[in-house]
């Protein structure tokens, strides 16, 4: 596991997203500016400070850099991401530009609105923005949502006790990056870094020690025990049982406890006494194993 840089580690004084088609769902960040690329031009050499540019689309990273080189003074920002991989003649003018250029290949991404939620987030680190998979060297380059890419061997997603296997050529997340898809193959991203990096695993294990009684994380151990998904437990929302477990809101009360416990095939009140158990096997000794 490579360290974080320190410069992954400042903070970023404003983000910038180019060429995103239609409008934001949710407002955005008060550090996060949509600006189109016909305005680049001017609004570029406006920006101070430690600049982290997200281009959505190919010619929205063309834009950006015949902006940038525009002035008589080339201003040379912190981060790109390119969620379009950019034209391969661009890149060393991009390199010499930005500190940090992420995206300089095939990869898979958030959908942009959820990206610059993670990325935005103070959690970032702890979730995976994007992902490429080379089937020659049988590994899988992930992104965090601070930027750093860690690769992972294929071998690390073990096949399922129910015969799920990973399909690395089936790329996607759910959960704003908290899971990764692998087809039908399901991986959290608490799993993955837990095995790989040990800083996070110390963390972890010691959030563990303080939770390890929370409702949320009873549901979780016995909705992995019981082969089920987030999704599995309609009418509530899959995103609402994420936030459950993760213990981001407090117990459910009413119909919806009830709706839960009626899915699990137990009474309410036995969500809470369950003791973890791991689908997976040994590999991943934590309550945040491979789903």
């Amino acid at each position: 596991m490579p360290k974080t840089s320190s410069s992954s580690k400042q903070t970023v004084d404003r983000y910038v997203v180019v060429g995103s088609k239609g409008g934001f769902r949710v407002p955005l960040p008060e550090r996060v500016t949509v600006c189109k690329a016909s305005n680049l031009k001017t609004y570029v050499h406006d920006l101070q400070g430690r600049v982290f540019f997200v281009s959505c689309v190919r010619a929205s990273t063309d834009a950006l850099l015949k902006a940038r080189l525009g002035g008589q003074k080339v201003q040379r920002f912190d981060r790109l991401l390119t969620m379009e991989t950019p034209r391969a003649g661009s890149v060393p003018a991009l390199q010499g530009v930005f500190g940090q250029v992420i995206g300089v290949g095939g990869y898979r991404w958030l959908p942009v609105e959820e990206l610059i939620t993670v990325i935005t987030g103070k959690d970032a680190a702890n979730r995976f923005i994007g992902e490429a998979a080379d089937s020659e060297s049988r590994t899988l380059a992930l992104v965090r949502g601070d930027c750093q890419t860690v690769v992972v061997p294929f071998s690390l997603f073990e096949e399922t006790a129910d015969g799920a296997k990973p399909d690395f050529g089936a790329l996607s997340f759910t959960d704003y990056g908290h899971t990764v898809v692998l087809g039908e193959y399901e991986a959290s991203a608490d799993a993955i870094l837990y095995e790989i990096d040990e800083e996070y695993r110390r963390k972890l294990n010691k959030e563990r020690q303080n939770s390890e009684k929370s409702f949320g994380t009873s549901l979780r151990r016995l909705r992995i025990q019981r082969r089920l998904r987030r999704s599995d437990f309609a009418p509530l929302a899959e995103k609402s049982i994420a936030r459950i477990e993760r213990n981001e809101i407090g117990k459910p009360h009413g119909q919806s406890l009830k709706i839960i416990a009626q899915r699990l095939g137990i009474h309410v009140e036995q969500i809470e006494i369950y003791c973890y158990y791991s689908p997976i096997g040994a590999r991943t000794p934590d309550p945040f194993s491979l789903l």
